[in-house]
C-alpha cells in the first residue's frame, strides 16, 4: 500500500503544470462576495498557487449587498471575454444570492469548478468536461494509493451528497467499476455500512470529528474531505479522528494537509484544461471558416 503525502503530490503536480503553461497567457477570474472569513483563506491559497506557476489569477471582490442579477452580469461579461479562460465563484455565497443561477450563468467551457449543470451531466454520462476540483482530487489520491484499476469491484462508501463532492464522486467511482453506497444525514445504521467499506470517503463537515476506529474496516482507505475550523481553538479538523482511525485503516488523509491540497492543484489543472478546450474550439471554428471560403 502506497502512503501518499498530499503536499508533495500537489507540489509535484504544480511543477509539471508550470512546465506545460510556460509562455502561455492563461487567465483565471476568482469571484468572491465579502463576508466569509474562511473564503478569504481559500482565495489566498488559490492566488498563491496561481502566481507560483505563472498563471494569472485576478480576484474580483464584491460587497455583500450585491444582488444575483448583478453578479450574473459580471459573469456574462467574462464569458464573452476571450482573454479569460477560467471563471470560478468562491462559495458559499450570501443567502440572498441565488447560488444555482449564478453558477449556471458561467459558460461550461470556463467553469473551472465543474459545478454547472452541463459539466455535472458530463460526469453522469462519463463524457469529457471540467470536473469538480475536490472530487477529482480524491480520485488522484486513490490513484496514487492503489491505482484506479484496483477500484474495480471495491466497496466504496461516501458520506455526504453535495454537488461539490458526493454526487460527482459517486459517478466517477462508478466509472471505475467500484460498488458505491451513498450515505447522508438520513442514513440509518451508518457504522454498519462504513464497516463494509474498502474505501471510506467522508465529506459530512461535522462540527466535531466522529469517524473513529469502530467505523472503519481493517485495512481500508479513508479519505477525509471535510475541513472545519473549531471556533474555540481556531484549529482545523475533519470528520475523522486521525490518530484512532490509522490504527485500523491502511491509509488516512490528514486534515489539514490532505484533500485540500489536491483541490487547489485540480483548480489549476482545470484552468489549463479550460484553456486547451477553448483553443480547440477556436481552431474548429477557424477550420470551418476556411472550408466555407
Amino acid at each position: 500500500m502506497k502512503q501518499v503525502d498530499c503536499k508533495s503530490l500537489k507540489a509535484q503536480g504544480l511543477l509539471e503544470l508550470e512546465e506545460k503553461i510556460k509562455d502561455k497567457n492563461i487567465v483565471l477570474k476568482i469571484i468572491q462576495v465579502a463576508g466569509d472569513k474562511a473564503s478569504d483563506v481559500y482565495v489566498r491559497n488559490k492566488k498563491k498557487a496561481s502566481e507560483n506557476i505563472g498563471l494569472q489569477a485576478d480576484h474580483l471582490l464584491f460587497e455583500d449587498d450585491i444582488q444575483t442579477e448583478q453578479l450574473i452580469e459580471v459573469i456574462e461579461s467574462l464569458n464573452k471575454d476571450d482573454s479569460v479562460h477560467g471563471i470560478m465563484v468562491q462559495l458559499p455565497l450570501p443567502k440572498h444570492i441565488d447560488e444555482y443561477k449564478v453558477i449556471n450563468s458561467i459558460t461550461p467551457i470556463k467553469d473551472v469548478d465543474g459545478l454547472t449543470n452541463e459539466n455535472l451531466g458530463r460526469i453522469v454520462t462519463n463524457n469529457e468536461g471540467l470536473r469538480p476540483c475536490t472530487a477529482e482530487g480524491v480520485l488522484k489520491i486513490l490513484d496514487e494509493v492503489i491505482g484506479l484499476d484496483s477500484l474495480k469491484g471495491k466497496r466504496a462508501v461516501i458520506i455526504g451528497r453535495s454537488k461539490l463532492v458526493g454526487l460527482p464522486l459517486f459517478h466517477m467511482l462508478m466509472a471505475c467499476d467500484a460498488t458505491i453506497t451513498m450515505c447522508h444525514t438520513k442514513t440509518e445504521n451508518l457504522k454498519e455500512i462504513t464497516n463494509e467499506a474498502d474505501i471510506l470517503i467522508t465529506a459530512a463537515g461535522s462540527k466535531e470529528p466522529f469517524i473513529h476506529s469502530s467505523y472503519i474496516k481493517d485495512g481500508s482507505i479513508v479519505i477525509d474531505v471535510s475541513t472545519v475550523r473549531n471556533l474555540e481553538t481556531g484549529k482545523l479538523h475533519g470528520d475523522v479522528l486521525y490518530d484512532d482511525a490509522i490504527k485500523k485503516a491502511s491509509y488516512v488523509t490528514p486534515v489539514p494537509g490532505g484533500v485540500g491540497q489536491m483541490t487547489v492543484l485540480e483548480l489549476m489543472n482545470n484552468t489549463y484544461k479550460a484553456y486547451q478546450l477553448q483553443n480547440k474550439k477556436k481552431q474548429g471554428k477557424t477550420q470551418k471558416t476556411l472550408v466555407k471560403s
